[in-house]
C-alpha cells in the first residue's frame, strides 16, 4: 500500500508556474521602472531651487558647496549632450528663480 503519492508534475501546472513567475518578474520590472522615472524627474526637477546653491558652489566658492557640485555633475553634462534636454533646463530654472 502506498500511502505518499509520488509528484508528477502535468504540463499545465509547470506553464502556471513558469506564468506566475513571468508575470511576478515583469510586475517587479515595471515597480522599478516607475520608481526610477519618478527620481529622475525629481532629481531634474530639483535644480530649480538648488540653482543659486549650484552656482556658488560652482564659480563663486571654492570647496564650500562640493557637495551639490557632485550631485549636479550628470545633469550638466547631459545638458552639454542634449541639447533640447539643455533648453527644457534653461527655461525651468529661468521660470522657477523670476
Amino acid at each position: 500500500m502506498l500511502l505518499v503519492s509520488p509528484a508528477i508534475e502535468t504540463p499545465v501546472a509547470a506553464a502556471q508556474t513558469t506564468k506566475l513567475t513571468w508575470l511576478k518578474f515583469r510586475r517587479w520590472a515595471v515597480r522599478r521602472l516607475i520608481v526610477l522615472t519618478v527620481l529622475l524627474t525629481l532629481y531634474v526637477l530639483s535644480i530649480g531651487p538648488m540653482w543659486w546653491v549650484w552656482y556658488s558652489g560652482m564659480y563663486v566658492s571654492t570647496s564650500a558647496d562640493y557637495w551639490v557640485i557632485a550631485f549636479y555633475e550628470p545633469l550638466r553634462l547631459a545638458c552639454q549632450q542634449i541639447e533640447w534636454f539643455d533648453s527644457f533646463v534653461r527655461a525651468y530654472i529661468e521660470w522657477w528663480n523670476l
